[in-house]
């Protein structure tokens, strides 16, 4: 695991500058790589690459990076972990290439030499890679299917500046990247910054699946890879338990491939439960597994993972955490976020407690959810559209609902009535219910300015499904492609990769192993969700070895933020929305009261405070919109 960064220039420029520019980035990339750094640079002055190591894979000094090919003209910076290494080295070995090391970094840059970044189509794990290529002088960024592992790039004129954080991109010194109001009103509307804009203006992210070639100055985007259209003929529920079963098996002993300690974030849930238990099936005898509890005891499912802990005999640590603990550790939260997030203080603290045991690797249980429609919004998403359509059929039907809707004014009937004005379609309807704020709310809090005004136009129903242009007909099947390429992409995927890189850990997620994500994908909503409890499907694959108490009540890892806004987080909350340019005092009054009195939700609240924090700390002041 590292940080990847880099400069291409066209025409070329001053070797020194590069230099200088992919040393600075690589300094702000240090608590991604801790181990080994360095900085290669093209001595035309054509390009500079940096990486900061985090070794797992051959810890010697053969897996330096950035790695040169043997014959000088091909180098590689790259982040990630590829759980078919191996097989892919034994057929190179075979071909005759001349291997220094172990590490996989040497395997895709082998393979690069022999296939060209069509070998992005052979490699199974996570990774986001750029290559420069001085054959043919060319710089290929590329990301892995699911965009576990994030790769952000401007580009001014022949110019292109890349690197895994914003923040590094920032500090090149090369473009200017003020905060971009259209993404920051979009956190507002969705609790995230939709892909592929980014919260500064000029930084865009690549695309997950996607290879970006810079040559000659210009910049091509090509996907690799796409979800999977629908299958038919997939009815027998035994037969595809038995599928899901054997290549959750095979995902997740691939992913126990490590030369250092790894472990287990544990909940009470089935998903974390699924992977301790195949890892116990894999022959892996000494499983070390991390919790968070808290004193609410409503909120807590340390009870859960203990029982759960005990009946798999791992060596479990619980750390809990309480509201003066967040009160001091905020700062330090906000500065870890690249982009404004309402998510991610969960994985903050679980990734820090997990590496001060000395674990440098863990598991996830991130992506079940998504696949086996864990939430809600499996359920309702279809309601929504369908309630729509009828609407839409009934002439009077719309204007009678808005009004109603407007004489019980609650931020759900908002959020309702604004749906109304809006085609009825999955992406509107998933908008519905899974959107943060309303226009109207969203509006209504923020003072007059860049970001009121960049409120005002934002799409938020097509950016919410902007990384998801083919869309299922079926509802639950177009459900579930808008939140593996929506919430969990924007949100769960980019939180965890920071939050755990604040602490130098690797988090390795086997539900999205894409052998495993292709077959259940592929399978008909009605069959995944339809008439069945949630996720049916994945307990059924999983049979006798996981307890059929797991996952029972699902709590969600989600921490009690509600009751700490009105608690030990007040002060900060009051700090942070003083009037300082970016909303209107009285509306923010109004909120606070309405979350206090459990008429709003709290994240409502929350995301107000991490926007102000945010902007503060991280982009330079709500001033900074206006430059």
């Amino acid at each position: 695991m590292c940080g990847i960064c880099g400069v291409y220039e066209h025409p070329a420029g001053d070797p020194a500058v590069l230099q200088g520019a992919a040393e600075r980035m690589t300094a702000c990339l240090v608590h991604r790589g801790p181990d080994d750094g360095g900085v290669w640079v093209d001595r035309n002055g054509r390009a500079a690459l940096g990486n900061r190591r985090l070794a797992i894979i051959d810890l010697s000094p053969a897996g330096h990076q950035p790695m040169v090919a043997p014959d000088g003209d091909v180098v590689l910076t790259y982040n990630g972990e590829i759980y078919n290494f191996q097989e892919l080295r034994d057929a190179l070995v075979a071909a005759g290439y001349p291997f220094r090391g172990r590490s996989d970094t040497e395997v895709i840059l082998a393979l690069y030499l022999r296939e060209g970044k069509e070998m992005c189509r052979r490699l199974r794990g996570m990774f986001a890679l750029a290559i420069w290529d001085g054959r043919s002088r060319e710089l290929v960024l590329a990301r892995d299917r699911l965009g576990i592992k994030p790769l952000y790039y401007a580009m001014r004129g022949g110019r292109c500046v890349f690197a895994q954080e914003i923040r590094a991109i920032r500090s090149s010194g090369l473009l200017p990247a003020p905060p971009n109001p259209a993404a920051l009103a979009a956190f507002l509307r969705l609790g995230s910054v939709p892909a592929p804009m980014t919260a500064f203006a000029g930084v865009e992210e690549l695309p997950p699946g996607h290879v970006l070639t810079m040559r000659d100055g210009r910049a091509v985007v090509e996907r690799y890879w796409e979800l999977p259209a629908l299958r038919a003929g997939d009815g027998d529920p035994e037969a595809a338990a038995d599928v899901i079963r054997e290549r959750l098996r095979s995902a997740v002993a691939s992913h126990l491939v490590s030369d250092v300690p790894l472990g287990v974030f544990l909940s009470g849930g089935m998903d974390s439960a699924a992977i301790v238990a195949l890892m116990r099936d894999a022959g892996h005898d000494r499983i070390r597994t991390f919790s968070i509890t808290f004193p609410e005891r409503e909120f807590d499912e340390g009870a859960d993972a203990a029982r759960l802990a005990a009946h798999y005999q791992t060596e479990h640590t619980a750390c809990e955490v309480r509201g003066d603990d967040l009160a001091a550790d905020l700062d330090r939260i906000i500065a870890a976020m690249d982009q404004p997030t309402v998510d991610g203080v969960n994985t903050y603290y679980v990734s820090r407690v997990t590496r001060q045991s000395g674990t440098i690797v863990a598991l996830s249980g991130l992506g079940g959810d998504e696949l086996f429609c864990g939430y809600p919004s499996f359920r309702l998403a279809p309601r929504v559209l369908a309630w729509r359509r009828l609407t839409g059929r009934i002439a009077a039907a719309g204007p009678v609902l808005a009004a109603a809707l407007a004489a019980v004014p609650s931020p759900r009937s908002a959020k309702l009535r604004e749906s109304l004005g809006m085609p009825p379609t999955i992406r509107s309807a998933y908008l519905t219910v899974r959107g943060l704020m309303s226009l109207e709310e969203t509006v209504g809090v923020l003072a007059p300015g860049p970001l009121s005004d960049a409120a005002k136009t934002f799409d938020a129903a097509a950016a919410i499904g902007a990384l998801a242009p083919d869309i299922p007909a079926d509802p639950v099947a177009a459900t579930g492609v808008l939140e593996l390429r929506g919430y969990m992409h924007n949100q769960l995927l980019r939180d965890t990769d920071v939050m755990s890189m604040a602490h130098s850990l690797e988090v390795r997620v086997p539900f999205l192993d894409h052998p495993l994500v292709e077959y259940v994908a592929g399978l008909p909503g009605s069959f995944r969700a339809d008439g069945h409890a949630p996720k049916w499907l994945l307990r059924k694959a999983l049979g006798d070895l996981v307890p059929e108490t797991a996952g029972v009540v699902k709590r969600g890892f989600t921490f009690p933020l509600g009751r700490w806004l009105g608690g030990p987080l007040r002060p900060r909350v009051q700090d942070a929305l003083r009037d300082g340019g970016l909303f209107r005092p009285a509306a923010v009054a109004r909120l606070q009261s309405q979350v206090d009195r459990g008429r709003a939700h709290w994240s409502r609240l929350w995301a107000l405070v991490v926007l102000s924090e945010w902007m503060r700390a991280v982009a330079g002041g709500s001033e900074a919109l206006a430059g």
